[in-house]
């Protein structure tokens, strides 16, 4: 008896404990959520880095201002969110003024409609801070809080977020969000996500993804309405002629290209004549890029030594980035990096984009975009051409 009270009473303090656990981590993530919703303006710069298996596939470089407009059923507030990367010189800006949201090219002085202002609100701390906040309140046992650490010299709470757990083919794969928040301030420092998955691709790898926070301003005087609308001096951009933003028609020659590959042998369109081409427009970090890899594969494995070839060509990557990527996810066919001139001259805006090249050197189909019904497609015209003489 006195046995069986035991555990009862343990199994109530696990309980309790577990609760009080909880009831912390939710008034941490609830102070820090509070804390933003109080100011009428407030902005804060976050450099992003994505990193997996092939090397560091992106930095951005991200901006937020935000102010509160409490008339707004859109998002409540009215924002503006600048982006770098690579090479760019000036951000690429989006304003939202309660109405629409507005990209902006700083570079010519020009303005188009841009996407939807909650998607882009999403994207900020907001987002974050609530998406997690419902997580741990829909599944508080998948959610520690980890002793306090220091990040950027910096004395935080660290909240780790179990999101997966699970074994596949005896392959263990997770995703773990770290959220590092500055005890002093009560405001996010750092998030950072740690994954083994096979989600992205058809072999397992490990990646991370980093938001790093920093230079938080509030309530700033100079904020005002008028810092969200279209500046002085910009005009609506022209629409491209439609032969420049159209993808090439079936019947159209290819246009001809030489590259290197990843092993550095030199190719050119030209000297491919009389084959079946499948050009695939790709960039490492691509979601649906990945998720067309085994269906490339397949079809590389089933036509192989009867005149058709797969070349995989990266509008922005290295040599370096894309032979890792190759030998990492176990791609069969040639890949070449550094090819955005090809890929402009292909009229390629989106990814992935694929062109299927007849033995003449014609363009028979062309498909943006990757689908369930690729590979099966695929296979119908590869066959088709493949049988004429």
């Amino acid at each position: 008896m006195i046995y069986k009270k035991l555990i009862k009473l343990f199994t109530c303090l696990g309980f309790i404990l577990t609760t009080l656990n909880t009831n912390a981590q939710v008034v941490i993530l609830q102070k820090a959520i509070d804390q933003l919703y109080g100011y009428k303006n407030f902005s804060y710069q976050y450099i992003y880095k994505q990193k997996d298996a092939y090397g560091d596939t992106l930095v951005e470089n991200e901006k937020f201002v935000l102010l509160k407009a409490t008339g707004d059923k859109e998002t409540g507030y009215h924002f503006r969110y600048e982006l770098k990367y690579g090479d760019m010189k000036l951000p690429a800006t989006t304003i939202y003024d309660g109405k629409s949201s507005i990209a902006l090219s700083l570079s010519d002085s020009t303005y188009k409609g841009g996407e939807k202002p909650i998607y882009i609100f999403n994207q900020s701390i907001f987002g974050d801070l609530n998406w997690l906040k419902n997580f741990l309140k829909n599944k508080p046992s998948k959610v520690v809080q980890s002793s306090d650490t220091i990040v950027n010299a910096i004395n935080c709470y660290h909240l780790i977020f179990n999101t997966r757990d699970t074994i596949v083919d005896k392959d263990h794969l997770y995703t773990r969000i770290h959220l590092f928040i500055d005890k002093v301030t009560g405001l996010p420092v750092d998030k950072l996500i740690r994954a083994r998955t096979a989600d992205f691709g058809k072999e397992v790898t490990n990646f991370y993804n980093e938001y790093i926070y920093f230079n938080y301003r509030i309530d700033q005087n100079d904020i005002n309405a008028t810092y969200f609308t279209i500046p002085e001096g910009f005009h609506l951009s022209k629409a491209k002629p439609e032969e420049e933003t159209t993808l090439l028609a079936p019947g159209t020659m290819a246009p001809g290209w030489t590259l290197y590959d990843t092993d550095d042998k030199k190719t050119s369109l030209a000297q491919l004549k009389g084959k079946v081409i499948l050009l695939d427009f790709f960039f490492v970090g691509c979601g649906n890029c990945m998720s067309s890899l085994a269906s490339l594969d397949r079809l590389d494995e089933k036509y192989k030594n009867s005149g058709f070839t797969i070349l995989s060509i990266s509008d922005r990557d290295n040599k370096k980035l894309v032979a890792e990527f190759k030998k990492v996810q176990r791609i069969k066919n040639r890949m070449y990096p550094n090819g955005s001139d090809v890929a402009r001259s292909y009229h390629v805006e989106g990814f992935p984009t694929f062109y299927v090249i007849n033995k003449e050197g014609k363009i028979v189909n062309v498909t943006l975009g990757y689908s369930d019904e690729f590979e099966k497609k695929m296979t119908g015209i590869i066959d088709g051409l493949l049988k004429k003489s």
